[in-house]
């Protein structure tokens, strides 16, 4: 993948809840999460975790980081099994195989296209109309089923709401026949709401 070697990778294991790096440890490698998941986070001022992201698996982990010196946040693993790919090898296929780079730069832009659509629902003051926007978002391509890709209480915190808002507003939709509920699917109803 990329022009690498694949001889030039290396994988790590990590338990549930196990970090991978914290914030301000120095830059040697992205990831790409074979299995389970990683979320990105950061403590505020007082002492609340802000998920800012979970990368869920068969997708690059912290490529942004990859012309930094520094991570900005935390990460920790939502289950287990990580490739790593070294900062310098990396680079160094980059600048030798203009596909690589090119396919490198897709995943950069299809980031900054997930960023904004973030951005675009956290600027939603309602906590149900944030949810809908979240939901019709990650809809499949049949428009109404969403496969939810981390743990509620990881889409709670990314969306800005505690976890019991969170909670209170799934039950409230689900109530009013917004959505219908089964594991981790979700269907859009189309109810339209008074």
């Amino acid at each position: 993948m990329l022009g690498l070697d694949e001889h030039a990778l290396q994988r790590r294991s990590l338990a549930r809840n196990e970090m991978l790096f914290r914030q301000g440890d120095k830059v040697t490698a992205i990831y790409f999460v074979e299995a389970g998941g990683l979320r990105l986070e950061r403590r505020t001022f007082d002492g609340r975790r802000l998920i800012l992201g979970v990368t869920p698996a068969d997708q690059f982990f912290v490529e942004a980081a990859l012309f930094s010196e520094s991570f900005h946040c935390d990460a920790v693993a939502t289950e287990s099994s990580r490739r790593i790919y070294p900062k310098a090898a990396l680079l160094t296929a980059l600048r030798a195989d203009p596909t690589s780079a090119l396919s490198f730069l897709r995943l950069m832009a299809h980031q900054i296209f997930d960023l904004r659509q973030r951005l675009e629902v956290m600027k939603v003051r309602s906590a149900v109309d944030r949810l809908m926007l979240y939901l019709d978002l990650h809809a499949g391509p049949d428009g109404r089923t969403v496969n939810l890709r981390s743990q509620l209480q990881a889409i709670a915190s990314e969306l800005g709401l505690t976890r019991e808002a969170f909670y209170r507003t799934l039950a409230a939709l689900e109530r009013e026949g917004a959505i219908e509920r089964a594991g981790s699917r979700i269907l859009l109803k189309r109810v339209a709401r008074n």
